[in-house]
Order: C-alpha cells, then sequence, then structure tokens
C-alpha cells in the first residue's frame, strides 16, 4: 500500500468534516427530547506505543529508528485532521516514556520503552489525553511509571489509569474517565470501579467514561469477562466503555443506552517491526447534554484505519481507509456485533451509528 499523499488528506479532511456536520444534524433532527445545547466530540484510538524492545533501540525500522528519521509529527499526520476535529483525542498508551532502563521486568517477555521526549509526538499529533491501565505500564518499574506522569505532564497529556482519574470540561458539562487493567482485576478492584463511578458523578460529572484494558490476545471475538466487565460497568453508570488489548478490531454491545467498543485493535504501536493485524478502528463519540449538564444522548462514528500504509513493514504511521480495506475493517466489527451496524458511508469516509438516548 502506498503511502497517503497531500490530496488524500486533504480529501480526509474534508470528509471528517462533512461526517461531523452531518452527524451533528442527525442529532438536532432527533426526538425533542434528544436535543442538546452542549455536544461533547470526542475520539478514541487502538493501542500506542511510542517505543519498542531495548534490542531494536538503534534499528532504522524501529519506531525510534522512524523518529530520528521523520521526526514527531510523522507518526500521526494522517489521522491528525480527524483529531483536530474534536473537542478531546483519548489513546492507550501501552508502554514506557523513560531516559533509563532502569528497573526493566526482565520477567516479563516483552518491555517496551521510548524516551521521555516522545510524548511531543502525542502533543504533535493533537492527542490530548492518554489511558495507562494497561498490562506495559510498569515494563521498568516504579521508576519508569513515575517518569511516564512526568513526561506526559511535561507534554501537557492529562493522564488516568488505576487509581488515577482524569476529566475534561466543556460549556459547563464535565466528562470523566476512569480505567482498570485485567492485571488489576479482583473483587476489590470492582467494587473501587462501582464505587469511583459514583464518586465521580457525585462530584459533578455529568457522564463517565471508563476503559478497560482486557481480553484475547489476536482473539477473533469478544470473552465473557470483557461482557462481565462491560455489564458491570453500566449498571455502575458509566455512559460509554471502550477497551483495548486484544491488539485486534472486535465488535460492540449497546448495554442500557450506552455504547460498548470491545477492541479497537492496535494504533501506532511501536512492539511489532513487522504488522500481525492490520486492521484498526477509531471510534468518534459524541455525547450530548441539556445547559445544565444533564446527558441526554450519544452517537458513535467509526472510522476505519490502518496501522500501517504497508501491509507487512509496519511503518508506525496510521491511516484511515476506504475502499476494500474500509470494508474489511468493518467486517471484522460487524462479526463480534450481535445487531446491524449502520454501514460504511463511502462517500463520508465513515459509519455513523444510530444515536443512543439516555434511558
Amino acid at each position: 500500500m502506498r503511502g497517503m499523499g497531500e490530496a488524500a488528506r486533504r480529501r480526509w479532511a474534508v470528509a471528517v468534516t462533512v461526517c461531523a456536520l452531518l452527524a451533528l444534524a442527525a442529532m438536532l433532527a432527533a426526538p425533542e427530547g434528544a436535543r442538546a445545547d452542549v455536544t461533547l466530540r470526542m475520539t478514541f484510538t487502538g493501542d500506542v506505543t511510542l517505543g519498542c524492545e531495548e534490542k531494536y533501540r538503534d534499528d532504522e525500522d524501529s519506531l525510534p529508528g522512524v523518529q530520528r528519521a521523520l521526526g514527531d509529527a510523522a507518526f500521526f499526520a494522517n489521522v491528525k485532521a480527524l483529531f483536530d476535529a474534536d473537542d478531546l483525542t483519548v489513546v492507550n498508551l501501552e508502554g514506557v516514556l523513560s531516559d533509563s532502563a532502569e528497573g526493566e521486568r526482565t520477567d516479563k517477555t516483552y518491555r517496551f520503552r521510548g524516551p521521555g521526549a516522545y510524548a511531543s509526538i502525542l502533543q504533535a499529533g493533537g492527542i490530548e489525553m492518554a489511558n495507562l491501565a494497561n498490562n506495559h505500564t510498569l515494563d521498568y518499574g516504579e521508576r519508569g511509571y513515575r517518569d511516564t506522569l512526568a513526561a506526559l505532564d511535561a507534554a501537557g497529556i492529562a493522564h488516568f489509569g488505576g487509581e488515577e482519574t482524569a476529566s475534561f470540561t466543556k460549556d459547563g458539562v464535565t466528562v470523566a474517565f476512569l480505567g482498570m487493567s485485567y492485571t488489576e482485576e479482583s473483587r476489590d478492584e470492582r467494587e473501587r470501579m462501582a464505587g469511583e463511578i459514583a464518586r465521580l458523578k457525585a462530584e459533578g460529572a455529568s457522564a463517565v467514561v471508563f476503559v478497560y484494558h482486557g481480553g484475547q490476545e489476536y482473539g477473533e471475538g469478544r470473552t465473557q469477562r470483557q461482557q462481565d466487565v462491560a455489564r458491570m460497568a453500566v449498571d455502575a453508570g458509566a455512559d460509554l466503555v471502550v477497551m483495548h488489548h486484544p491488539h485486534v478490531v472486535q465488535g460492540m454491545s449497546v448495554l442500557s443506552g450506552r455504547s460498548v467498543c470491545y477492541s479497537l485493535g492496535n494504533f501506532c504501536f511501536g512492539g511489532n517491526k513487522r504488522v500481525r493485524a492490520l486492521e484498526s478502528l477509531i471510534v468518534v463519540a459524541e455525547m450530548t447534554f441539556s445547559d445544565d449538564g444533564v446527558y441526554l444522548g450519544q452517537r458513535l462514528t467509526l472510522y476505519p484505519a490502518n496501522v500501517s500504509g504497508n501491509e507487512k513493514k509496519n511503518d508506525y504511521q496510521p491511516r484511515l481507509v476506504d475502499g476494500a480495506a474500509a470494508r474489511r475493517v468493518m467486517r471484522r466489527v460487524q462479526a463480534d456485533t450481535r445487531f446491524a451496524l449502520a454501514p460504511y458511508d463511502e462517500a463520508l469516509g465513515c459509519a455513523p451509528q444510530e444515536y443512543l438516548p439516555a434511558e
């Protein structure tokens, strides 16, 4: 596959704008009770690893090698128009940002690290928030974790995961973010999840997004555990559930009028020099609220993507796709979804789903 040229990027920028305007028009055309005074547009991607294994750090075809050759802006250049069209872009940052290899967990098969300066890659790509609740956050122990937090803070990237939550406010409406990984699972952790969702809403959040890192790596579909966690989160008051970890695209559910995305696949993934799974999914969630902050409903728009412009060799530059490539992504999502999704629209470059009013 060839890289996306400037003309193609302009075409995608127009498609992104048109898709967003049509989605907004559809919401405004919804029943009177669904009309919103405030709309928050949030974009979610799959796994982002801004580094690699230590043994590949000096290789030209590693993510650090590409960074040395092309600079920070190259990695998200193909999708920046989409990210710039929203209020907030959230990624799952799977790995450590630290200038030191101290504390490397050699008991783990794979450990991913990039220098702290790589936080600026997120900044250059229009990304404002990162989930850290995953199985690679502690690849370099407490030192690596602290360094990652410091790097993100220095770049102005908000973060959440584990005991840490984050929030975003627009026009007086606040959405809170809570993350949990399968590595933290226990009865106490599940109870803490429910308690945290309740606390966040009691403290003024109009909606809560719950991000879960779990499932079977390269599994064709969701696991029962993923479904159980989604149900627990929605029952506890979560308004949107987004999942990662399987490294492949999986399906969706709607529970009590709330959307669940079981896996968005990889995105900018420095952990693999060779592409193991090309398909990726970007999800844009538009949440609507009354002017006094009451949650009214949501609409998801699905953007098919590929993790690389080369089907075998990873260039670490994810891009939106159309035609047969887009249909392959949508088939993967539909295969693990137990209701008919609204189809991909070639003219729009996305698949706007139905508006889900709050129950």
